[in-house]
């Protein structure tokens, strides 16, 4: 887990280095993209927070060097959530489409990075949307964890993750949803939970 967290990173370093990034400024409680609305381009958080929600629900907070909107490059469709600056003032850079894709597909360790990014956080937005609820804290996992497993038997089946992705995005097509499992196998939610 550490090597794949290391190589996100180091994806997320090589965006922030690319040439061509247009700054950004924000201030607290402007959108920097909504749900729904089509994809010019990804953005890199530099200063600030942002703060990425799914009906009005927390899913996570991006800081300096995280990324926010690959969703909609990655997967080739409309945002499916919106981004706000969560702090008093925002600087974000904005990767426009064709250098994303110029970068994603040349660079295979990158393309398979950012997608694990993507995906990792896809399944994180269908728990929100499942639950209602912003994404918890660790003492919130319990609920979590419930809510996906439906069959009450202490696992999250294949099939309770696709479900439950499915219900969040339904065009998902049945490659996605594996990789989508696949990028969330390592963590606690598809094992056995104590």
């Amino acid at each position: 887990e550490k090597d794949r967290t290391r190589k996100r990173n180091r994806a997320k370093t090589i965006l922030r280095l690319q040439k061509n990034l247009k700054p950004l400024h924000f201030k607290k409680g402007d959108i920097i993209f909504k749900e729904g609305s089509e994809a010019e381009g990804l953005f890199i958080v530099e200063n600030g927070s942002v703060d990425v929600c799914v009906q009005s629900k927390l899913v996570f907070s991006s800081t300096s060097g995280d990324v926010v909107g690959e969703h909609s490059l990655v997967m080739n469709r409309p945002r499916n959530t919106t981004a706000i600056c969560a702090s008093d003032d925002c600087l974000v850079y904005e990767m426009k489409a064709r250098d994303f894709y110029e970068l994603y597909n040349t660079s295979r360790h990158i393309k398979a990075s950012l997608r694990e990014v993507c995906f990792r956080r896809e399944f994180q937005k269908a728990l929100v949307k499942k639950t209602k609820k912003e994404f918890p804290s660790v003492d919130d996992l319990r609920e979590v964890f419930d809510a996906a497993d439906i069959d009450r038997s202490g696992c999250l089946s294949i099939e309770e993750g696709a479900d439950l992705l499915k219900s969040f995005d339904p065009s998902l097509t049945y490659d996605e949803v594996k990789e989508v499992l696949a990028c969330i196998s390592r963590f606690t939610f598809v094992h056995e939970f104590s």
